[in-house]
């Protein structure tokens, strides 16, 4: 099993050897009924890629009559092997979280004993949110973030980005696919009780960010998904994007409305609107974008630089 290392190590790090755990090994991942979230299948675990977080339950029961001095010292037993049980199926969760189309962190590990050193590392570091001893049987939850310090990405990202600039530093493509106009002035952001269409061709920016509409297309979530165009040329997802960034925020962003969409710090003051016409894969990661809206984005980034600051947003649909 992938997780076998992890999880013994947590294990022999965190469960008292007499207490027991309440659990059931599993590393399969069913898609939730939200495109944002994945579930183990027992239902211990889930990854929210739109909160960037990974949360895990386990359970412990207090160990046999006897072995313990006290109430006290049974009941801090019981946690203890549950925090065990959390951290375990939290190690199988992480384990199964999508990164690429094609890939899981499961693959990474398989590959590079780097990457399972960082992971365990980040494991260890996994924070206790909620703790609950009730009816002999204690229950407590852990969580870890898939972006920024002590993070998934910072075990992983390493391993598909490419040192890429600073944004400070880039320069952008040498001949920009089309020309653009001098910039226009930023317009204001529309009222939040008004959606704003597809940026017009007559808007020359400066643009902060592009968002990609997706809504209607299917698109799940992933660490390091692409964007393309309909040609199947990348435009962006392991090209442009400077590592620091994409660690400490993610590749992309995924609102569920046009709303939370331009009022993201990952948007900015005036972001560059188009509409994907379908996914680039069969799994449905990598939205994919008209040739004519992949050069404007290039020509425009190649000015306002907004690709290498992962300020890259897919607007997803909504909870049904």
């Amino acid at each position: 099993m992938i997780v076998s290392l992890l999880s013994l190590t947590l294990f022999l790090a965190y469960a008292p050897q007499a207490a027991t755990m309440v659990t059931t090994t599993t590393t399969t991942v069913r898609r939730d009924t939200d495109p944002l979230v994945d579930t183990s299948a027992n239902g211990k675990a889930r990854v929210n890629f739109n909160a960037g977080v990974i949360k895990a339950t386990g359970s412990g029961a207090p160990p046999a009559p006897g072995v313990a001095s006290n109430d006290a010292q049974s009941r801090l037993m019981a946690l203890g092997a549950a925090k065990a049980d959390a951290l375990r199926n939290l190690a199988m969760m992480v384990s199964s979280v999508q990164v690429t189309s094609e890939t899981r962190v499961k693959n990474f590990q398989t590959e590079s004993d780097i990457v399972e050193t960082r992971l365990e590392a980040v494991l260890r570091n996994a924070r206790v949110i909620r703790e609950e001893f009730k009816d002999g049987i204690a229950t407590v939850t852990v969580e870890m973030a898939l972006y920024g310090d002590n993070s998934v990405a910072e075990a992983v990202y390493p391993e598909i980005l490419p040192e890429t600039p600073a944004s400070s530093d880039w320069e952008g493509p040498r001949e920009p696919a089309i020309a653009l106009p001098p910039a226009t002035a930023p317009r204001p952001l529309p009222p939040l009780s008004r959606e704003p269409g597809l940026t017009p061709e007559s808007d020359n920016g400066p643009f902060t960010s592009v968002i990609v509409d997706c809504r209607g297309m299917g698109i799940e979530a992933a660490m390091a998904p692409k964007l393309m165009d309909d040609s199947g040329n990348e435009v962006y997802g392991t090209v442009r994007v400077s590592a620091d960034y994409a660690i400490a925020v993610g590749i992309v962003g995924y609102p569920r409305s046009m709303s939370e969409a331009i009022r993201s710090k990952r948007a900015g003051s005036h972001p560059l609107i188009v509409r994907a016409t379908g996914a680039g894969d069969k799994h449905r990661y990598n939205p994919t974008i008209s040739r004519r809206d992949a050069e404007r984005i290039l020509s425009a980034n190649s000015r306002d630089h907004f690709l290498e600051r992962t300020s890259v947003v897919f607007l997803v649909d909504p909870l049904k």
